[in-house]
């Protein structure tokens, strides 16, 4: 063959051969059967890995790119770096040089955006209205590659990072997992500070910091590290044009990631204590695995994790609780990175608990040899297996957002096709894997961590100020513990009774809004037959409801006890019916008992009927009662140790809302109550009675009335009691003024605009300034004026009525400034609504209307939406729609006359809550 037409003849094999691994490269994920949704796996020339996700009944669009990178790669010099990358990407491109236009276009649009750095992660994502998908990715992909970094933006950012910083000094998550960094191997990444503040990102004698974000963003925002998730209404053909257009430009470095250390710890085993800001009795166990855990098929780990975190009968939490020692337990992979993972058991404590945590370590101990002997058998993965077989067949809807968020972080742990079902497939049951596992859970090779109020520490962590001591735990304990004898009632669980055999689905109904089919004195019933979602799901909520709850905080606080204690006798129970997915939740609101039941309707009878039954029998002992009021007390103390604009908005609602009792009123009563009181309000509260009820979904108008007449049969007495709602306090004209009070560094200011009456259209002027406003404020407060990292702007209802609140929490700014630069805003926003476009005010309208007319993502969301119409007497179903109408027919004029006449005007009716830090009053 001549040399010539030899090279075509090898260009086109050349060619097609590159045609057919990009075919090779086009997979379909494996999904769930009821899931409608078309999906697509394909890789860019540039190696960014991606997954389509076309839904044509889709409101919204949605997207998220996950650069396979976090705090590990960070510089030893500069810890915090990826995390600053991370906000610095959000202030500006070059084809969108503006600070705040990616955000002003999303939340214009009915939309919402949001990253996060984690150890090997950095997520970026957002939803908006579907038909604007493609302008927000257009505007999001050119974060990958022209960011601007504009210098005077690296400066501010750099307060934001600090703000955040400060804002969690506080946080006991944040304080004793920097206390867990300290006791790490030095060498090892983890170790490091990750969150950043002034002193690691500032300019030094080595380096400025923008010259190191760049080089950072240069060498690990490469798109073979990237992989993408994009969701829409729009077909696969477009969305993938979209995709190639916009996301081919992302450079490819070929990039690969520093090796890390082989041990997370150089010396084990360790006991160490730490003191936190709030009431916190915990006791911890981590254990390094060293060796990479992602076992997608066997899940090792997460079968450990079932056994260990069981709280049905014999399981170590059941047992635990019968000795009064702990109030909850949860096990499993706390940490998981590319070499390694860190299994840990955490045991929430009691009182008594805590002078007993040698007897508790010797018991988890003894009952991880007890799996190691008997636990690790072929019946309980299959049992798991089924359950997670349910799972993934009738798979709940999520909203987009998350939706993108899960996948784009799942395609950098599973295969392409099983992106999807990855999380949930139980494939091959390996007990020597699992037996390797449980050989690294042992006394010699663990962090032991108690955290209690008590501690006094000699050592002081570094970046947050949390005071703990460490010390290598004392071999006489750790021979202990590994010849600890099971006590007697500890056992490996038994078989579910809970997993559904029935999940059949009844016929569709033609109803779409429920109907009352039981009105009668003291019970109300609504029902609607609705399988829409193609599952055998359904909800039940029953209000019980009294008069007797609101007398005072007292009654209040005793309701909270009364269902503190039922929550926890029935949890043993409960559990395997919560693992065969029957859900429940059994709450005290302000006018009685709540209770929620959500699942497969097969076996929902089952889980109601017990639950009815110890309603009406259970009778606390003391010990029970003692726990439970030690519970409820340190809750309301630490309710009082809440950041400044979490108290901002607890006072509030308690300022708003009567009848309405602080958290000091609660405190006070529960510390004064005896379980006489509780067992009397119990009694009291059974004898006067109304019922409110909803059965949705997989479930008849038969099946409903049976379980509405055995309700009605068990708890209605006469005579029947009146009971009368929650009410707003409606404000004078004017400004009421209150201080916040707090313990904290930052200060903080909430302004609360009242709407002036109970009224959908008005609630809908409030919702739609509220969302032409909230971003140019977040921008104008945080981004220009550096004041915090929380700031926002938000509709805020109180039952039903509107209403309007600026949030700011600042770490270096006193609440006064923060107040006049607020009224500062809200001046020159005038101007602002004034000269917005026909076309930005309908691109808001229609994005607000948009949100409250999407249709439910599940059963769930749904039932949620007729629950609190319900709740409220809105028997027409159809609050959201009428809200979209009003919000329809409002003009620019209509806001314009309303901002001047209620927002700022003589008539506005308003309160402004203050608190000035501690650091400020220094």
């Amino acid at each position: 063959m001549p040399s010539r037409n030899r090279t075509f003849f090898i260009a086109i094999l050349l060619a097609v051969g590159v045609s057919f691994f990009r075919a090779q490269m086009m997979v379909e994920p494996i999904k769930s059967d009821n899931d409608n949704k078309q999906y697509q796996y394909m890789e860019l020339d540039n190696q960014l890995k991606v997954v389509l996700v076309s839904d044509p009944t889709a409101d919204h669009g949605a997207a998220s790119l996950d650069v396979n990178v976090g705090s590990l790669q960070d510089p030893q010099l500069r810890p915090g770096l990826a995390h600053f990358l991370e906000h610095m990407l959000f202030l500006g491109t070059k084809s969108y040089p503006v600070a705040g236009e990616y955000q002003s276009f999303i939340s214009q649009h009915g939309g919402r955006h949001n990253a996060y750095t984690s150890s090997e992660h950095t997520n970026y994502f957002f939803q908006i209205d579907g038909s604007q998908l493609q302008g927000a990715l257009d505007r999001f992909s050119r974060f990958f590659y022209e960011p601007l970094f504009t210098e005077e933006y690296v400066q501010r950012e750099k307060e934001a990072v600090h703000s955040e910083f400060k804002s969690k000094f506080k946080d006991d998550y944040r304080r004793i997992h920097y206390v867990q960094k300290a006791l790490m191997n030095p060498a090892h990444p983890a170790s490091h500070f990750a969150t950043g503040n002034l002193s690691t990102l500032s300019d030094n004698d080595s380096s400025a910091v923008r010259d190191d974000l760049l080089a950072f963003y240069e060498r690990y925002y490469s798109a073979n590290l990237m992989t993408l998730t994009v969701y829409g209404p729009q077909d696969l053909k477009t969305l993938k044009n979209w995709v190639e257009t916009l996301f081919n430009p992302i450079q490819n470095q070929n990039t690969t990631l520093d090796a890390y250390p082989e041990n997370l710890f150089e010396q084990l085993p360790l006991d160490v204590s730490i003191q936190p800001v709030k009431e916190i009795l915990s006791l911890s166990f981590a254990f390094p695995l060293n060796q990479p855990v992602n076992y997608y098929q066997q899940k090792p780990t997460h079968y450990i994790g079932h056994l260990l975190g069981h709280e049905g009968e014999g399981s170590v939490l059941a047992w635990l609780k019968q000795q009064g020692w702990a109030e909850g337990l949860s096990a499993g992979l706390q940490s998981d990175i590319r070499n390694n993972g860190i299994f840990q058991v955490n045991i929430s404590l009691t009182q008594t608990g805590l002078q007993n945590v040698d007897a508790i370590s010797a018991q988890l101990f003894a009952y991880i040899q007890l799996i190691q002997q008997s636990g690790v058998q072929s019946w309980v993965f299959d049992e798991i297996k089924q359950l997670s077989n349910l799972q993934f067949t009738f798979q709940e809807g999520q909203e987009p957002s998350d939706l993108v968020t899960s996948i784009s972080t799942n395609l950098h742990e599973y295969p392409a096709k099983e992106v999807l079902r990855g999380p949930y497939l139980w494939e091959k049951f390996d007990p020597n894997l699992i037996q390797s596992m449980l050989a690294k859970l042992t006394p010699d090779n663990t962090v032991r961590t108690l955290i209690a109020p008590s501690v006094q520490g000699e050592q002081i962590e570094t970046w947050f100020n949390a005071p703990y001591n460490k010390a290598p735990l004392a071999a006489e304990k750790v021979t202990a513990w590994q010849q600890a004898k099971l006590a007697t009632g500890l056992h490996i669980p038994n078989a579910n009774p809970f997993v559904p055999q029935d999940i059949s689905l009844l016929a569709s109904s033609e109803h779409t809004l429920p109907s009352q089919i039981i009105n009668e004195d003291g019970l109300s019933v609504w029902h609607l037959q609705d399988v829409s979602f193609a599952g055998p799901q359904s909800s039940i909520f029953i209000s019980l409801e009294s008069p007797i709850v609101q007398n005072s905080a007292t009654e209040q606080v005793l309701m909270e006890a009364w269902v503190n204690l039922l929550n926890d006798h029935l949890n043993s129970f409960s559990y395997p019916a919560m693992l065969a997915g029957q859900n429940y939740s059994l709450y005290a609101h302000m006018n009685g008992l709540g209770i929620r039941l959500y699942g497969y309707r097969d076996k929902q009878d089952v889980l109601l009927n017990k639950i009815l039954t110890e309603v009406q029998q259970f009778k606390a002992n003391q010990s029970q009662w003692q726990q439970t009021q030690q519970e409820l007390v340190r809750a309301f103390q630490n309710a009082l140790r809440q950041k400044p604009f979490e108290r901002s908005i607890s006072q509030l609602k308690q300022t708003l809302l009567t009848p309405s009792f602080t958290e000091q009123q609660m405190l006070q009563a529960i510390e004064k109550a005896q379980l006489s009181d509780v067992l009397a309000m119990q009694a009291a509260f059974l004898e006067k009675l109304n019922i409110q009820m909803l059965g949705h979904g997989n479930i008849s108008e038969k099946q409903l009335t049976q379980t509405a007449q055995d309700l009605k049969t068990q708890l209605l007495k006469q005579p029947i009691p009146q009971v009368s709602k929650r009410q707003v306090v409606q404000l004078a004209e004017g400004q009421i003024q209150e201080t916040i009070k707090a313990d904290h560094d930052d200060s903080a200011m909430l302004f609360y605009i009242q709407a002036q009456q109970d009224d959908l259209q008005e609630r809908a002027t409030i919702g739609l300034l509220a969302q032409i406003l909230k971003a140019p404020y977040y921008t104008y407060m945080r981004t220009e004026r550096k004041f915090g990292y929380i700031v926002f702007a938000t509709p805020f209802t109180m039952m039903e009525q509107g209403g309007l609140a600026f949030i700011v929490q600042s770490p270096t700014t006193g609440s006064k400034v923060l107040m006049d630069e607020s009224l500062a805003f809200l001046s020159g926003f005038r101007t602002s609504l004034a000269q917005l476009s026909d076309a930005d005010f309908i691109a808001h309208q229609q994005g607000l209307i948009n949100n409250l007319l999407k249709k439910p993502i599940n059963l769930s969301e749904k039932s949620n939406i007729f629950w609190k119409d319900l709740e409220n007497d809105k028997l027409e179903f159809n609050t959201l729609t009428v809200l979209a109408d009003h919000i329809g027919k409002l003009s620019k004029d209509d806001l314009l006359a309303y901002f001047d006449q209620y927002v700022v005007g003589v008539d506005a009716k308003t309160i402004l809550l203050t608190y000035d830090g501690n650091a400020l009053k220094k």
